[in-house]
């Protein structure tokens, strides 16, 4: 049976919108601060330092303050997203990483559970494991 498209390429989308959310977090941080409203005429004052974020940030206009909302919030949902499947894949290869078949048998449930939810080649390392201790 098929994964879903986000349990085989979690890694991937996670470190990837990371990348945006920081990014736009930036972006709506720094706009929303030097934002300067006048009349219907948006500008940003940016100081020296920032001038370079200017070109980035000139066409989001009033819904930079949006983003300096909801971006940090994506940021840190993708953050964690990464962090869980880190975490799970250490615990697996923790569980899978012994010569011990009672210790392997042991811990199998927590182990098909892990490899049921991570991508498709951690099902396949699980299966090579069960193989070698003969199950």
């Amino acid at each position: 049976m098929p994964r879903d498209f986000l349990t085989e390429y979690r890694l991937e989308m996670s470190a990837l919108l990371s990348f945006v959310f920081g990014l736009l977090s930036v972006i709506g941080l720094v706009g929303a601060r030097y934002i300067n409203i006048e009349g219907k005429i948006v500008t940003f004052k940016l100081p020296a330092g920032l001038s370079s974020l200017q070109d980035l940030i000139q066409p989001f206009g009033t819904w930079v303050t949006w983003i300096a909302v909801i971006a940090p919030i994506g940021l840190v949902v993708c953050l964690w997203w990464l962090y869980d499947y880190v975490k799970k894949v250490r615990k697996l290869v923790g569980l899978m990483d012994t010569s011990s078949r009672a210790k392997f048998v042991r811990n199998m449930d927590d182990i098909e559970y892990l490899a049921w939810v991570l991508p498709r080649r951690f099902e396949k390392q699980v299966l090579d494991k069960k193989r070698e201790f003969k199950l």
